[in-house]
């Protein structure tokens, strides 16, 4: 109670001494910005050896050109699917050069800004996968890779299990429409052991999770992102737009429907706190022509975060011919929009600072990964980063204008002084902290200042060794007046103000 009549009383004050800044938004501009967006798949359906241990290839070479003409679309892109073939260690332990191979291929994506999406499988044209004992071993192998990693990996899809990784044509794991079994169950429980406890591991089809978890039963706000098995488990879907459910995307195990409308309902219920991605694999000119425009439908219902941008090539190029892949470009994932902040325009040293900032989500998701959003002051010669009270993950498009009402404590070894104000959404990572590549872009005109991925409030702030600089709430607001005669806690005597905290003085 205490905390939340000091958060109201803030902003009555507020009022009194601030300004309300309006912004513009942004919906024509395609951008990059981190775990979101259109991909490529690198791995290729090549075998990996001790001496063709990369699929993210040298930096010299064709994908990370920027003469080469393909180079265009990844101007816009942060994100990349790498895919690791094993056929050559089925049975055997990875060697040492792979996994180092291994370790420089995710290098080379910090060296460019980007994640990646990973999966591991045996081969992608039959049903060579590996044995259950192998399987588990190899997955044993990676864990410490994978967690030295995970700055730069956006998700790991759960792969090892059938053709390309999908779960399917499996020649160890069962047959093709048997979803879940004890091996399969014993690999799913080695990848949630291994993968990095703050990744989320995506299955291929909906009844993986279900008939893991034993209940169809959605996340729910209070259990999101809290570590559990439930809240790690997240979903792709390597057949977007089939026919027949998506290829059984959203089948039922051979018993019952192909498309089971439960199962739909239950991803887009789920995917608003675990992500969704994948690629189309339609090849037919007919079908395509009859779906590729209901995927800015389905994205959006589905939460879609990341989708491949060249296969099939039956819809991207209609995308790109018929002008979606722009749209769909813009929106796959988040994209957060600044509406308003109210900011003080002076603080005294050892008081706080109170706001509120408005804003909104347009994109087709949230953000998934922890990432903390800070107001960050900026003088000539200093720079303070104030967390906002606020998680970002919950920041999503069915919220509509998302008003975030905060009281942030101002630094005791700050300087008086005048400092500019930006909103800045950095990487959790200190690894990747400090890169603008990787901190979030918010989709307004004239905000983001890409030298150092602060988006700019357009707003001053005058820092004083005055306490009668700081704003103080003379006259309580009726709503104010209301909560603070109804509440525990009653401060309201006769002639008394308020300062930022709440505090009387006479």
């Amino acid at each position: 109670m205490k905390f939340f009549l000091t958060l109201l009383c803030g902003l009555c004050a507020l009022t009194l001494s601030a300004e309300t800044i309006t912004y513009v938004p942004d919906n024509t501009t395609v951008f990059p910005n981190p775990e979101r967006g259109f991909t490529d798949e690198l791995g290729g359906e090549t075998a990996l050896t001790d001496t063709k241990n990369h699929v993210v290839l040298p930096e010299e070479e064709w994908y990370w050109d920027e003469e080469e003409e393909s180079y265009s679309d990844r101007r816009t892109q942060s994100l990349v699917v790498l895919m690791y073939y094993l056929k050559n260690y089925a049975s055997k332990d990875l060697s040492d050069k792979l996994l180092q191979g291994f370790d420089e291929d995710m290098q080379i994506l910090r060296n460019h800004g980007f994640k990646c999406v990973l999966r591991f499988a045996y081969d992608w044209k039959s049903k060579n996968d590996a044995s259950p004992q192998w399987v588990t071993r190899h997955i044993e192998q990676l864990k410490p890779h994978w967690e030295k990693n995970a700055d730069v990996i956006f998700a790991l899809e759960a792969g090892f299990v059938g053709e390309w990784g999908e779960w399917y044509y499996s020649a160890h794991f069962g047959n093709e429409t048997q979803h879940l079994n004890d091996n399969r169950r014993l690999v799913l429980n080695a990848l949630l052991d291994a993968c990095p406890k703050d990744r989320f591991l995506l299955v291929r089809y909906p009844i993986i999770k279900t008939q893991f978890l034993g209940d169809e039963n959605v996340l729910t706000p209070e259990q999101a992102f809290d570590s559990s098995e439930r809240a790690r488990i997240g979903h792709h879907n390597d057949a977007f737009l089939a026919d027949y459910g998506n290829d059984g995307t959203y089948g039922r195990d051979g018993d019952g429907p192909d498309d089971d409308p439960v199962l739909r309902q239950y991803i887009a219920d789920e995917t608003l706190f675990v992500p969704n991605g994948g690629e189309s694999n339609v090849e037919s000119q007919s079908r395509a022509q009859k779906v590729y425009a209901d995927a800015e439908k389905e994205m959006e219902q589905y939460h879609w975060t990341f989708c491949g941008a060249v296969y099939s090539e039956q819809i991207t190029d209609r995308w790109r011919t018929d002008g979606i892949y722009t749209t769909l470009d813009k929106r796959l994932g988040y994209r957060f929009q600044l509406l308003s902040a109210t900011l003080p325009k002076t603080a005294a040293m050892n008081h706080s600072l109170p706001l509120q900032l408005v804003l909104r989500n347009v994109g087709f998701a949230p953000l998934y990964n922890k990432r903390t959003a800070f107001l960050t002051l900026v003088s000539n010669s200093n720079t303070f980063a104030l967390p906002l009270r606020t998680d970002p993950r919950r920041w999503t498009r069915e919220a509509g204008e998302i008003t975030i009402v905060d009281t942030l404590p101002i630094p005791a070894s700050i300087s008086e002084g005048d400092y500019h104000l930006y909103l800045h959404m950095p990487d959790e990572y200190a690894s990747l902290a400090n890169d603008p590549r990787y901190a979030v872009r918010f989709a307004n005109e004239d905000m983001w200042d890409e030298r150092t991925g602060m988006n700019d409030l357009h707003a001053s702030l005058r820092i004083t060794s005055s306490a009668e600089s700081v704003p103080v709430l003379s006259q309580p607001s009726e709503q104010c007046r209301k909560i603070l005669r109804n509440g525990s806690l009653l401060i309201l005597r006769g002639s008394e103000t308020y300062s930022l905290l709440g505090e009387m003085r006479p």
